[in-house]
């Protein structure tokens, strides 16, 4: 049997030749996009990680909150400012300060909430009220009388109004249900407003006499004044 050279079974079937010049073609066109996507997803994965850490660095702002705590003597409310992390959204802020609110304070200050306080929700509305449901325990723990009820609940609406611009008043709810009082002395049926007549400023707290006699908040404090005590501790007739 005579010899064929290879060249002239190709030069038979040019198609032969087309097809392995197009899959010649069609691999390396595959392997530069190849080339191009990964190339695009690395720099995709660099902003991403640049903006993820831009936004870390965001997330580590603070917050100055004002919160209240009971002075050693039991006869007032006081002022101390702590962080909390600064949110954009006005409700995850308010969350921030009542958890923190709820935590014990630095000694010798007393918490105006019973232990094991709570927060279960807190909701905030179109017009600025916001509604603080806490668990039960701050009724059942609660000492009564009525100037331990006054700190309780200003406490917490100085606090939230005070450290949170977007909240006019506030509301508290026990275990998802609206109530009367607490223990039995401050109307809770509507949003109440902030009341600083019972804090001590800075100058009194610190002052070895104690309050000023002429100070609201030097004023006796205690359950003889009787009778339901209103938004603004006011006896209700």
């Amino acid at each position: 049997m005579p010899f064929r050279p290879l060249r002239r079974r190709w030069a038979k079937r040019p198609w032969v030749a087309a097809a392995a010049l197009l899959g010649l073609l069609a691999i390396t066109l595959g392997v530069a996009v190849a080339l191009v996507v990964q190339r695009w997803e690395a720099a995709a994965g660099a902003t991403s990680a640049g903006d993820a850490g831009a936004a870390g660095s965001n997330s580590g702002a603070l917050l100055t909150a004002t919160l209240y705590y009971v002075t050693e003597d039991g006869r007032a409310l006081t002022r101390q400012e702590t962080f909390v992390p600064l949110e954009a959204d006005p409700l995850a802020r308010a969350r921030a300060v009542v958890e923190q609110q709820l935590t014990p304070p630095p000694s010798p200050l007393l918490s105006p909430f019973p232990t094991g306080t709570s927060l279960r929700a807190i909701y905030l509305a179109d017009d600025g009220n916001a509604f603080v449901d806490l668990s039960e325990d701050v009724t059942t723990g609660h000492p009564g009388g009525s100037v331990d009820e006054l700190f309780t609940v200003y406490a917490l609406v100085n606090a939230l109004t005070v450290s949170v611009p977007e909240i006019v008043a506030v509301q508290i709810m026990v275990e998802g249900r609206e109530v009367d009082t607490l223990a039995g002395h401050v109307d809770l049926r509507q949003p109440l407003e902030p009341s600083l007549v019972w804090v001590l400023d800075d100058e009194v707290l610190e002052s070895p006499d104690g309050p000023d006699a002429d100070d609201p908040a030097g004023e006796p404090l205690g359950d003889e004044a009787g009778g339901d005590l209103g938004p603004e501790g006011d006896d209700r007739t």
